[in-house]
């Protein structure tokens, strides 16, 4: 088995001082590939030089709309750049996207969209960050021409979870499908088309079950698929090449 963490944030600082110890235990563990989203633009060259020094590591640059006060238009035009320049290693644009607890959403929907239109011109995939915000995000994702992608830490209804889908978007499956409480998204991801699925855990912020935020690794992936298998009929060999693979297919990367 093979595992993939499709959205870890191992850039942090809080991960400065046992990051190499801990990509040592992810390899060892099998985690072979995990996707590090930006959320700032002055976070860019510490991913990309984070994934220049470890195949294990994947890139992807945007900028998330939790942080919307910190953006500016030219690091809209900075983006656009850096994508140019690392066309062969950056696997996504994102965390891009729309967040309902946070202010300003009409400056969110401009970088957002913007963000949207920069994945187009560059042909790449979408990470999609919704909190929230469901339904206004498909509106906007319908009007652009998309390059596949994946809602992040995906938890809502089966419907929800459908519409995404049908826009040609994965679905990530992290630490809230290990809360037995997380009724209707546990319920979503049990019939959720299997191809359309990918593992993650949002780390350091999502939690699994028994764990306080802040405290996740890319191991957690470990856990959250443990959840998964005792949701789905299939067996953990299915499921796991099927989620290798489905990564591997939303980045349509040949760094593995």
């Amino acid at each position: 088995m093979r595992f993939a963490d499709t959205h870890c944030h191992l850039d942090f600082s809080q991960f400065d001082q046992t990051r190499d110890e801990l990509l040592a235990s992810c390899k060892a563990s099998a985690i072979d590939l995990i996707v590090v989203p930006a959320t700032v633009c002055s976070g860019w060259d510490k991913i990309i030089k984070l994934c220049q020094n470890n195949r294990q590591l994947w890139p992807a640059l945007g900028l998330h709309p939790y942080f919307v006060a910190e953006h500016e238009e030219a690091h809209l035009e900075e983006l656009d750049k850096y994508l140019a320049r690392n066309t062969a290693s950056v696997v996504a644009v994102g965390e891009l996207g729309l967040d309902a607890f946070v202010d300003d959403m009409a400056c969110q929907q401009y970088f957002f969209e913007s963000q949207l239109f920069l994945a187009s011109k560059h042909k790449l995939p979408i990470i999609v960050h919704s909190r929230k915000t469901h339904a206004l995000l498909v509106k906007y994702l319908k009007k652009h021409c998309l390059f596949g992608g994946v809602v992040h830490a995906f938890s809502g209804s089966k419907q929800e979870l459908e519409q995404f889908v049908a826009l040609g978007l994965k679905i990530g499956v992290g630490g809230v499908i290990t809360w037995p409480n997380s009724t209707k998204t546990r319920k979503a991801i049990q019939y959720a088309p299997l191809e359309s699925l990918v593992l993650e855990t949002d780390s350091p912020d999502m939690p699994v079950v028994g764990e306080a935020k802040g405290q996740s690794t890319p191991l957690n992936v470990l856990r959250v698929f443990e959840s998964l298998c005792a949701l789905r009929q299939e067996t953990p060999e299915e499921l796991s090449v099927a989620l290798w693979n489905n990564s591997l297919a939303l980045y349509a990367c040949n760094k593995a």
